[in-house]
């Protein structure tokens, strides 16, 4: 097996990729396959030189903190949600509860909020036809105000005309006029 490193920086050995056979290697972008396998590194370990020894050592214990840095990282943000969740959910504040019970909560606790809103979007669009509803019957109540008045004008003047075809005019009757000087 040949080891081949990549140059990044001041540390020529910082990267180490070993080839591999086909049939155990995983498929590289675009490039030769390799396969980064702390087993295969061992075993060049036991080969002989080192400081190809040492460099190899040296990757495998740098993975094996990145990657255990990288988990702790992830737990610690998925513990953190989780605590979150526990506040937010009603149902969890008051003790301590596993995260598969937590997640059933909250579960639980959004499909409540989830049928809330629908509840309250129901009644927003039942009182917007019932306000609908209202503006409708207000016009149609002063369009019967503005006809009633009409009527109430119309038959005043009815009267009036009726009134005054009644009452003769003065001069039509024959009423003799008293001398104001007899007075």
């Amino acid at each position: 097996a040949v080891v081949s490193t990549q140059s990044t920086g001041t540390n020529n050995l910082s990267k180490m990729y070993i080839p591999v056979t086909k049939s155990c290697a995983v498929r590289g972008a675009g490039g030769p396959e390799y396969k980064r396998n702390n087993a295969t590194a061992n075993m060049l370990l036991d080969m002989g030189d080192e400081k190809l020894q040492s460099a190899i050592q040296k990757q495998i214990n740098h993975r094996r903190t990145t990657h255990k840095l990288s988990e702790q990282r992830r737990r610690k943000i998925l513990n953190s949600r989780f605590e979150d969740l526990r506040e937010i959910v009603p149902a969890c504040r008051d003790s301590s509860h596993t995260k598969q019970t937590i997640l059933s909560k909250a579960l639980q606790y959004i499909d409540q909020i989830m049928k809330n809103i629908t509840c309250q979007e129901d009644s927003i669009l039942l009182m917007s036809k019932e306000r609908e509803r209202q503006s409708e019957l207000m016009r149609e109540h002063q369009m019967w105000q503005r006809k009633v008045e009409y009527m109430r004008m119309n038959q005043a003047t009815r009267t009036m005309h009726h009134f005054n075809m009644m009452v003769p005019n003065m001069n039509q009757l024959n009423i003799p006029k008293i001398p104001t000087e007899a007075m």
